[in-house]
């Protein structure tokens, strides 16, 4: 796990840009402490930090091919990468590294590599007999790249924007529809950016420049469902796809060990992976004091016989780590439990280099029961003329429930709860608890009207509302939330249900092997059950639930509201109402921790408005 960083342009200046990019790498160094290197061509300089994982010693990036003259950077690991060697007798390798291989690989089939590559990657290869980059990403978006042209036409990217913005080249420029979607999602959508003019290759995407111009095109489609296959093959087949991918991602130099939550995912992983590595390093994370899930991780560690780490942050300043969080994550980012991600990622460090993690399992599986359940039942009732009737009764126990938990992230929908009987559709159902403002109330803070269908899909039926969040939510919040939360601890955080043959076989497989009326992630169950403990069996869904109607109450949060909230001169106001966000500023919830985060982030940021 690495960062990269480049800069293209024909006959640069060697010296200027060659430091230009070393200052990029610098930026992000800790998404590589172990070495930061750089590399200049006639036409391109390239840089590269490294978390030395695979091949410690000739590893080394950028690396440069000897026969093509080719150079690469590259970010990420490439499982099963030893297999796929077999494949390219014919090439002179000369190093033990996947990083090697990626340039094997398009040596022989040019853009045509992606439709055999695995893993977790972000690249860039400088062909130099054709005089162009060529940039691609991984199908589900775990690592980021983000480019931009520059004010000479220098084409730059990097895996952070931060290392964009350090050149000076590009003077970014807000953009306001990115800035609504982030109002009502917490997160800025996948395919785009905080800023008009720096950009990202979405996942399971592609990118050439040459000749000054910019091509970018998708390489692999979520697979189309599969109606033919039967439970039972499925359920073979899940388990014997998700044994490999486990054990193709605990191959590294280094130690691997995995996060144990005591949840049905994490305990998957570490069952599976307990049987190719004796006295595995398990983490369990001390945070949530009453709903702490530390007893079911103990059962886990004591059936396998793991070495049990309890990792635990007593004492720990909420408003320091808040602002933290804003020079980590360079776009506005809300969404709650990316501190409790960061403070896991920060204990566990000190330990090891790579960890295992439970990451996926939810989307591809059905596994959140508050938001896939509710989708599940108003389906099944959508044909009946009861539908609407249910609908409403359903999203008023879904209100009572929320003041009862006061599950906070949800509590601003409850004013909308009482004409829930008005919504026909699963695609408006999904967005009244998808969003934290809605479309209307995200347009009313505006000094500018904007589109209010700015950003939603029109799904009907739970498998595309599923599909859209492997798409969307998944590689817009949870991935972005774990990479940058993990590398801002010089941390590699493997997802083995991303694995491109199972997380496919998974997309492929018809709903009802994944939800039924009695529960969700029904094939993991059935396929991996036996695996856990009676009592982690029968638990519910719990996740990392940040209290941020508490923290928002703690003296230092509320002196930082009245810093970034009621300060006119702020820059959030020369965007949003002050009176608008003013009515949000007492409400302490989700709204108001949006808010807080949004202004945070404005001011630790120099941009343009349009």
């Amino acid at each position: 796990m690495c960062g990269i960083a480049g800069i293209v342009k024909p006959n640069l200046d060697a010296e200027k840009y060659s430091s230009l990019v070393r200052g990029m790498i610098q930026k992000i160094a800790h998404r590589g402490p172990d070495a930061q290197t750089a590399y200049t061509g006639n036409d391109f300089s390239f840089g590269h930090a490294r978390l030395s994982i695979v091949d410690l010693v000739d590893g080394k990036q950028p690396m440069k091919e000897a026969d093509s003259q080719n150079v690469i950077v590259f970010n990420g690991e490439i499982y099963g990468y030893k297999n796929i060697k077999a494949n390219y007798a014919g090439y002179k390798f000369v190093t033990q590294s996947d990083t090697e291989l990626l340039l094997a690989m398009y040596q022989r089939n040019g853009e045509k590599m992606l439709e055999e590559l695995p893993g977790m990657f972000a690249f860039s290869i400088w062909d130099e007999k054709n005089k162009k980059l060529f940039a691609a990403r991984d199908r589900f978006g775990e690592k980021p790249f983000y480019y931009a042209i520059g004010k000479n036409g220098e084409f730059v990217f990097a895996s952070e924007m931060k290392a964009i913005l350090s050149t000076g080249l590009v003077e970014p420029v807000l953009d306001i529809s990115s800035l609504d979607f982030y109002l009502r999602r917490l997160y800025v959508h996948p395919h785009k950016t905080i800023f008009k003019n720096i950009f990202t290759l979405p996942a399971a995407h592609a990118l050439c420049f040459e000749n000054g111009k910019i091509r970018t095109w998708r390489y692999w489609n979520l697979p189309e469902l599969n109606h033919q296959i039967s439970f039972e093959e499925a359920k073979a087949k899940f388990i014997q796809l998700l044994d490999t991918a486990v054990q193709n991602q605990l191959v590294a130099d280094v130690p691997v060990a995995a996060f144990l939550s005591g949840g049905l995912d994490s305990s998957t992983i570490v069952a599976i992976a307990s049987k190719y590595k004796s006295n595995l390093t398990t983490f369990s994370f001390g945070f949530e004091g009453d709903k702490s899930e530390l007893k079911y991780a103990e059962q886990i560690a004591k059936k396998y016989k793991t070495n049990h780490v309890i990792l635990e942050e007593k004492e720990f300043d909420i408003a320091e780590l808040l602002a933290k969080m804003h020079s980590i994550y360079d776009e506005p980012f809300a969404d709650s439990s990316n501190i409790p991600t960061y403070l896991i990622s920060k204990l566990a460090s000190k330990h090891v280099k790579v960890v295992l993690t439970g990451d996926a399992c939810d989307e591809l599986m059905a596994g959140y029961n508050f938001w896939y359940r509710r989708i599940y039942e108003f389906e099944k009732a959508k044909d009946s003329s009861r539908a609407n009737f249910y609908f409403a009764m359903l999203m008023r126990s879904m209100s009572y429930r929320l003041k009862l938990k006061s599950q906070m992230r949800y509590q601003n929908q409850v004013a909308g709860f009482a004409d829930a009987e008005k919504f026909n559709s699963a695609s408006e159902m999904h967005q009244l608890q998808r969003n934290i403002f809605s479309a209307a109330q995200a347009n009313s803070l505006f000094i500018k009207p904007i589109d209010e269908a700015n950003g939603e899909s029109n799904l009907n039926t739970l498998n595309e509302i599923l599909r859209d969040d492997v798409g969307n939510y998944m590689p817009g919040d949870i991935l972005v939330k774990t990479d940058r939360a993990s590398m801002a601890n010089s941390l590699e955080l493997r997802a083995p249900f991303l694995d491109k043959d199972f997380a496919s076989f998974c997309i492929s497989l018809p709903t009802n092997f994944k939800i039924n009326d009695n529960t969700e992630k029904l094939l993991l169950r059935e396929a991996c059950g036996e695996l856990w403990t009676h009592e982690i069996r029968q638990r519910k869904k719990q996740g990392f639930a940040a209290s941020v109607n508490e923290w928002l109450k703690i003296p230092s949060i509320v002196a930082l509201k009245e810093k970034y909230l009621q300060n006119k001169s702020n820059k959030i106001f020369s965007v949003l109402k002050y009176d608008a966000v003013s009515s949000f500023y007492k409400r302490d919830d989700m709204q108001t921790w949006a808010l807080l985060n949004l202004s945070m982030w404005m001011e630790n940021y120099e941009f343009t408005v349009e």
